[in-house]
């Protein structure tokens, strides 16, 4: 572990007269999210999102922070009323876009910089989304969806005016009908269009029944032409991994393909001269995890490079050096985020920005984000007792610290992040995680511990604030929380350890990790817990089908059935065609044995499912069979459901609700 890092997780000692976190601390904190450093480097536009208690929601006020030396000043520019998000600087930095309601629909607003006077810009019946400023700031490109009716049944007479009916039906056609957090796809289709800055009127450049932009976008350094992606390849669809990229000239026409590689191909950048293509971008494979590279090519066509091959790591997303000669590439690293120069020339990359930190706060996610311009960095921080604020750095030094939570933080008393590894009792494969301790820790007490496991599978954590484990560790548990085989930021054949596999072998790196907590006099060996969301939740459930050494679990929405998973889950394609092979009906056996559920016979762990019903990322109905074959089999179970949440666990009150009731299930069976 970097020195500095090691630092940063140990300097949590408590203040006098402090106070342990508590539920009510949530909605004191804020957290720094989204930089965008100006032009010219002199000026860095953020958010801090805050939690509002009475309306129960996520808010966010746009700052901005001027560098004027070695001094940096910031103020309000936007405050939360506005609902204002995705700000970004015109290319001349005089003007600044966002997104933000008008006459009840989210709208592009432009803000003269000078004068800080918002006015809106678009006024139509769409709702704007992604938007890129075009290179002389005359022009935003920008994503909306176009409505369409609804479909009709054939001779179905027209509910008379006045009339109360049932809902309509939803007549569904197509094979991907819904989203976790959307919920139940709208008929019309995400379209491209341009607006004039000076008029206002925007022009629809794609047409079609299907989503024509289906991730990022870019502008050719002239201004002529517009570079996107899109899923429109005829069943695109039924492919985990698929998107292709196009340009459309900026005043109309037809699209043009510019790649056709069987994977995925996002997130373009256009090089200032105009000549390159860089994307992020994944060949088509049959393997649990397919890891994104940055790849360029010559935009006129022709051969694509893979430019991070021998990096090995998951690229986020990219953005081109100013000179051209290189792109700035954001990462996953061993549970940290980082930015590295990566050279097209071939040469090796270079640390730029050393860590960056994640800002999920529910849970210690990597993640993050940052900006660059003129040589400025801002980004995100890395802060293991309080929510990430804004670093900003030039030169390679770090030269300003925006820290909203210091006199939050000063009246706390939150216990220190300790960095531990070991050797999986499987096949002694290196595994790494944290330790989160409790408040006013003494080694020589006895303490539970509460093994927390991430989701994804293939995500991570990191050495990061969350609320989860501050209120796990305030009721007195040491919070263990790893990143086994499968995690991400390891190297791809560590995040493909489970291919075809899962759950399998990283139960074994969890169980390893808690018997090398166990070897420490402090740790209460009666008292072990397991807990875990997504991912975390198919691996806690599937612990407890093999081993009872736990005293009770939490299960948050889990994978129980493979089989349900498939057919009725978000990612079906993803489901069906890396994660288990072959189609239920096909290779019932194999589903079968991978699902939890196989198991439920064996269990004699007192078990709390969570679950959203709203989650159409793993729906309810999972959760709700495995709580019902437990209450069958006479083990003392719980079921918590939140209303209209999705799989993010909704709001505020219901992230502090998933966060508690796990307390109150452990706290329940505590050998005292």
């Amino acid at each position: 572990m970097k020195p500095f890092l090691l630092a940063l997780l140990l300097a949590s000692a408590p203040t006098l007269a402090a106070t342990p976190f508590e539920p009510a601390d949530f909605y004191r904190l804020s957290m720094v999210t989204d930089p965008k450093v100006s032009p010219d480097g002199s000026r860095v536009l953020f958010t801090r999102a805050t939690f509002d208690i009475q309306t129960d929601t996520r808010q966010g006020e746009i700052w901005l922070a001027t560098i004027t030396g070695k001094t940096v000043e910031k103020h309000l520019l936007i405050g939360a009323a506005a609902k204002a998000g995705g700000v970004d600087w015109s290319p001349d930095g005089k003007r600044i876009a966002y997104v933000a309601p008008w006459l009840g629909k989210p709208q592009l607003w432009v803000m003269d910089a000078a004068s800080g006077v918002g006015k809106v810009l678009t006024t139509g019946k769409m709702a704007p989304v992604a938007f890129v400023w075009s290179p002389d700031s005359s022009r935003i490109a920008f994503v909306a969806q176009v409505e369409a009716p609804a479909v009709k049944i054939a001779g179905m007479l027209e509910k008379p005016e006045g009339a109360t009916w049932a809902p309509a039906p939803k007549i569904i056609d197509a094979f991907h009908y819904r989203g976790d957090g959307a919920g139940y796809l709208p008929a019309g289709a995400a379209q491209l269009f341009v607006v004039p800055i000076d008029t206002g009127t925007a022009v629809q450049l794609t047409s079609g029944n299907t989503d024509q932009i289906s991730g990022g976008l870019d502008w050719t350094p002239d201004g002529k032409r517009i570079v996107y992606s899109t899923q429109t390849r005829p069943g695109a669809e039924m492919l985990p991994i698929e998107s292709d990229l196009y340009s459309i000239a900026a005043a109309g026409g037809a699209p043009q393909r510019v790649t056709s590689s069987d994977g995925t191909e996002d997130s373009p950048a256009v090089s200032p001269d105009g000549r390159t293509l860089a994307y992020i971008g994944a060949l088509t494979a049959t393997s649990f995890y397919v890891q994104p590279d940055l790849w360029i090519m010559p935009l006129a066509g022709g051969t694509a490079r893979n430019l991070t091959r021998a990096l090995d790591r998951p690229i986020i997303d990219a953005r081109w050096a100013r000179d051209g000669k290189g792109l700035y590439a954001f990462y996953n690293d061993a549970g940290l985020t980082r930015v590295a120069l990566v050279p097209v020339d071939g040469g090796k990359p270079r640390v730029v920005v050393n860590a960056i930190g994640g800002t999920r706060l529910y849970l210690p996610s990597a993640g993050g984000s940052w900006s660059e311009g003129n040589g400025t960095f801002a980004y995100t921080t890395v802060e293991a007792d309080r929510p990430a604020g804004l670093g900003i750095q030039k030169a390679g030094r770090e030269i300003a610290h925006i820290d909203f939570n210091a006199d939050w933080r000063a009246g706390k008393t939150i216990g220190k992040m300790e960095h531990v590894a070991w050797k999986s009792a499987r096949d002694g494969l290196p595994v790494e995680g944290w330790v989160q301790y409790p408040p006013n820790f003494d080694a020589a007490k006895k303490y539970p511990i509460a093994l927390e496991i991430h989701g994804g599978p293939n995500t991570d954590y990191g050495p990061y604030f969350s609320i989860t484990h501050q209120l796990y560790a305030a009721a007195g548990y040491i919070v263990l929380f790893t990143n086994p085989r499968g995690s991400i930021g390891y190297g791809q054949k560590f995040a493909n350890a489970i291919d075809k596999a899962y759950p399998g072998d990283d139960l074994s790196d969890l169980m390893s990790g808690v018997d090398e907590m166990l070897k420490r006099p402090y740790v209460d060996a009666r008292n072990q817990f397991i807990g875990g969301g997504s991912g975390g939740g198919v691996l806690t459930t599937y612990a407890i089908g093999n081993t009872n050494r736990f005293r009770a679990a939490a299960a948050l929405r889990p994978v129980t059935d493979w089989t349900v998973q498939a057919l009725t889950s978000d990612i079906q394609a993803l489901t069906l065609k890396n994660w288990v092979p072959g189609t239920p009906w096909d290779n019932h056996e194999d589903y079968w044995r991978r699902s939890t559920l196989s198991l439920v016979g064996k269990v004699q762990t007192p078990t709390l499912l969570i679950d959203g019903e709203a989650d159409w990322r793993t729906p309810i109905g999972q959760s709700e069979a495995y709580y019902q074959a437990l209450k069958v089999r006479g083990i003392d179970t719980r079921m918590v459901r939140l209303p209209e949440a999705g799989h993010g666990m909704g709001r505020p009150s219901q992230w502090l609700q998933t966060n508690m009731v796990v307390v109150e299930w452990y706290n329940k069976y505590l050998v005292r």
